[in-house]
């Protein structure tokens, strides 16, 4: 039986509950738009939602990682395998894959991720700042709080797209990582300061929410190399004027 440490816990664990719908969606998604069979679409979606806190557990060295044996992340991994089915079920049939292909460039989808990202970089911050680390700095604290977010609400996603083959949407699509890293960070300022967990939590929630739905809205994105896009383009139309 799941165990709550109080009322705080409870609100914890639902806010982590919408985040894994988030996520599993997102994942869910991608997966079928690669033309994944049914155990692929359930295995990306799993990695979509459990490989960022799979990855912080064997970087902070917590043992064998909770994915495995906490009773809460069984049951968030049982609530992924549902909703990635019925997302499955629903491309199964042709006329519901070509709606699902019709909205893929919707602003819903990310909005969707941003809040699934929100989420889990926000309870990675509270993993890090739970434990115990003998002879840490204020400092230290600072950086392992915010760093166990990031990589938390981010490095599945990331896992997920090179297993898909296409470069992490976090390197390329608006504003992905720099409102992550502001969320973390104005939640561990709050919370190192004695502010109240909860509170702590939904403004960097928030953050990041609101900074990636804007980003989204507005299509903000981080300047990329131009001039080797130019670069390439002059070759490309090179080549195909030799091969006419």
């Amino acid at each position: 039986m799941i165990h709550f440490d109080g009322p705080l816990s409870i609100v914890i664990f639902i806010v982590e509950i919408l985040g894994c719908i988030s996520f599993a969606t997102s994942g869910a998604i991608t997966a079928i738009r690669k033309k994944a069979d049914y155990v692929g679409v359930i295995v990306l979606t799993l990695i979509e939602i459990f490989g960022g806190g799979l990855l912080r557990d064997l970087i902070l060295n917590q043992g064998v990682p909770h994915i495995f044996y906490d009773l809460e992340y069984l049951f968030l991994a049982l609530l992924s395998i549902i909703i990635a089915s019925i997302w499955f079920i629903i491309a199964y049939f042709r006329k519901s894959a070509v709606i699902i292909d019709k909205h893929r460039h919707d602003k819903w989808i990310y909005i969707v991720d941003a809040i699934g990202v929100s989420v889990f970089c926000i309870s990675g911050c509270q993993f890090a700042n739970n434990i115990v680390v003998d002879n840490i700095t204020l400092q230290g604290k600072y950086t392992l709080c915010i760093c166990s977010g990031v990589i938390t609400g981010v490095c599945g996603g990331m896992c997920r797209d090179v297993f898909v083959g296409e470069i992490p949407m976090v390197f390329r699509k608006h504003f992905y990582m720099i409102p992550c890293l502001l969320g973390c960070t104005l939640y561990a300022i709050m919370v190192l300061n004695g502010c109240n967990d909860f509170i702590s939590l939904i403004f960097g929630v928030l953050t990041i929410i609101i900074l990636r739905t804007l980003a989204t809205i507005f299509k903000w994105n981080l300047p990329s190399a131009r001039g080797y896009d130019e670069l390439f383009v002059k070759r490309q139309s090179q080549s195909n004027n030799i091969n006419k």
